[in-house]
Parts: structure tokens; C-alpha cells; sequence
């Protein structure tokens, strides 16, 4: 499992928006895969 389906899996159950916001920062998701991670939700 690579970081972006660890994300999808674990967002919002046990990572929060600010977890996604500092793996993008960290370059482990890209903005584009935080945005989809975090839009997924919304929609939802």
C-alpha cells in the first residue's frame, strides 16, 4: 500500500485534514491526491 491508499483508507476515520495537508507538504501525496482525498469526503 503506498501512502495515497493508506490516505484514502484511513481519512477521516483516523487521519484528519490536517494529516493529509502535511503529507502533501512533505511531498508523500501530491496537492492533486490530498485534494481528491479531502473532496472524496465532501461528496460523501
Amino acid at each position: 500500500m503506498n501512502v495515497y491508499e493508506l490516505a484514502q483508507t484511513y481519512y477521516p476515520r483516523l487521519w484528519d485534514e490536517k494529516r493529509i495537508q502535511a503529507l502533501a507538504a512533505a511531498g508523500k501525496l501530491t496537492e492533486e491526491e490530498a485534494a481528491a482525498i479531502l473532496n472524496s469526503q465532501e461528496e460523501a
